[in-house]
């Protein structure tokens, strides 16, 4: 059981995680209170990250909690990790970047606004998936647009819709681009947790550190490494090696799961189609790892990200 006045409050849980990470309703541990977190994957493509955020996206909402889901990577494929069918998902309204407009400048950052309100946004663009989790998606590139320029208006409103949507839901978990353009622009300075995936060989060993060192220049509160693909000590090892060398903080370990490529391949979700595999299973451990950040969220408000990763 849990208790909360509204979205907007801090939550305060009187449940906890079983054995199989599951929240227990039955088995209450003293209230503790937690704070909504606005969370973001990143990592180079093919890393996993879509299949950790929609899969996070899912556990949470079995709590009980709602959860808003950004896909704001310009090629969407967040809605079949959530469990959306083919066919829905192609009928799923983008949201255009025009939706959200320059406004004034603080701190040398150009802040953006909504044209119109936040509950329109919602009502307009948001599209229910399973019972508490909504998802928005980020408008893809037009047909014929190779060569036109840049992707700067959709990092602005990705960035614009973090800030502003991280009431509707008990978290706010965002998939962003792969590829660390969207960090040397901003979009995402206004999450609270960084989650980098990163598989267990140099190169992208690699990208997550660069991740985490812009990430702390953005000030990021937690910045945090979700090992993916893991299958030998060996593997666990190197990585584990390589975060301590480098000064980054693992928050979890999910194991490669022949259940969850056969679920990618199958474009199924992995938490309906192997909902006892070894890797949804990891990934519901890092679950009730955010749920423990969450609840140093307010705490961390004033200190950098280089302080909260150490």
């Amino acid at each position: 059981m849990r208790s909360h006045a509204c979205p907007y409050a801090p939550v305060v849980v009187l449940c906890s995680y079983n054995k199989r990470g599951a929240w227990d309703a039955g088995k209450a541990t003293q209230p503790v209170r937690e704070y909504a977190m606005k969370i973001a994957t990143v990592g180079k493509g093919g890393s996993g990250k879509t299949t950790i955020a929609g899969t996070l996206a899912r556990i949470f909402a079995e709590g009980g909690y709602r959860v808003l889901a950004i896909d704001g990577d310009p090629n969407p494929n967040l809605a079949l990790t959530l469990g959306m069918a083919h066919e829905t998902a192609d009928r799923v309204t983008y949201i255009p970047s025009s939706i959200m407009q320059r406004g004034a400048e603080v701190d040398g950052v150009v802040m953006m606004e909504p044209q119109i309100s936040r509950e329109e946004i919602m009502q307009r663009y948001a599209t229910p998936v399973v019972d508490n989790v909504d998802l928005i998606v980020m408008g893809k590139p037009a047909h014929g647009s190779a060569g036109s320029g840049c992707m700067c208006a959709s990092h602005r409103a990705v960035r614009g819709l973090i800030a502003e949507l991280t009431d509707f839901g008990r978290h706010t978990i965002t998939d962003m681009e792969a590829g660390l353009e969207h960090l040397k622009r901003g979009t995402a300075r206004h999450v609270d947790l960084m989650l980098v995936v990163a598989e267990p060989y140099y190169r992208s060993l690699e990208a997550a550190m660069r991740t985490c060192e812009l990430a702390d220049e953005l000030a990021i509160p937690f910045v945090r490494v979700v090992a993916n693909k893991v299958r030998s000590e060996d593997d666990l090892a190197a990585i584990e090696t390589f975060c301590g060398q480098h000064d980054m903080t693992m928050i979890g370990t999910v194991p490669y799961d022949d259940a969850m490529m056969n679920a990618e391949r199958n474009g199924r979700s992995p938490y309906d189609y192997a909902p006892d595999s070894t890797g949804v299973a990891a990934i519901r451990q890092v679950a009730a790892s955010i749920d423990a950040l969450s609840q140093q969220a307010p705490a961390a408000a004033g200190d950098s990200g280089a302080t909260l990763r150490a």
